[in-house]
């Protein structure tokens, strides 16, 4: 009889762990069901496009790419030699007697240089060829969101020019950044 009553409640558990697991986990979370996404229309691209356009464009030049950067360096060079130091640019240390720029003696020096950076660059363009590049762009992404395998001659040459465009706008480093 214990042994009868041991298995059963060894089944019941069995069975009963498989449905808990079963039904928790079959649909999972709702948060990541498959949700259709809207189609975009012709007319939604061009409105989308237009309102980009009211915070893009000042007067009748149009924000279509641009870079921002900041940061810092510190650079250390050593110079060693005969006649007048040369410097980098920063505050050298000269160590040695060599203080009056002897030209006849030998010096070593430490030039110590930091630099705090911070700067914008932008490319801007007319309304016209704002819209024409973004149109097309807008168009190289399916309706349903998804990114198009082939892109047509003149797709690519509108990619080319984004990519022009992209290079225009530099952004400064630490070695040519300003002080």
């Amino acid at each position: 009889m214990t042994r009868f009553f041991i298995l059963s409640i060894l089944i019941s558990l069995v069975g009963f762990s498989h449905t808990v697991l079963a039904d928790e986990f079959d649909d999972g979370a709702p948060e990541y069901d498959h949700r259709p996404l809207p189609d975009r229309t012709d007319a939604d691209i061009q409105r989308q496009i237009q309102d980009e356009m009211k915070v893009a464009c000042v007067k009748n030049l149009c924000q279509i790419v641009g870079a921002d950067s900041q940061g810092h360096s510190w650079t250390v060079s050593f110079n060693v030699g005969y006649g007048q130091p040369t410097g980098g640019g920063g505050n050298p240390i000269y160590i040695g007697d060599n203080n009056n720029y002897n030209s006849d003696k030998a010096y070593a020096g430490i030039t110590v240089t930091y630099r705090n950076y911070k700067c914008t660059s932008q490319l801007r363009v007319t309304p016209a060829i704002y819209q024409f590049v973004n149109t097309y762009m807008y168009n190289m992404v399916n309706h349903d969101y998804s990114t198009k395998r082939n892109f047509s001659p003149t797709e690519q040459t509108v990619i080319l020019f984004y990519t022009t465009m992209l290079t225009k706008v530099e952004s400064c480093r630490a070695n040519t950044g300003s002080n």
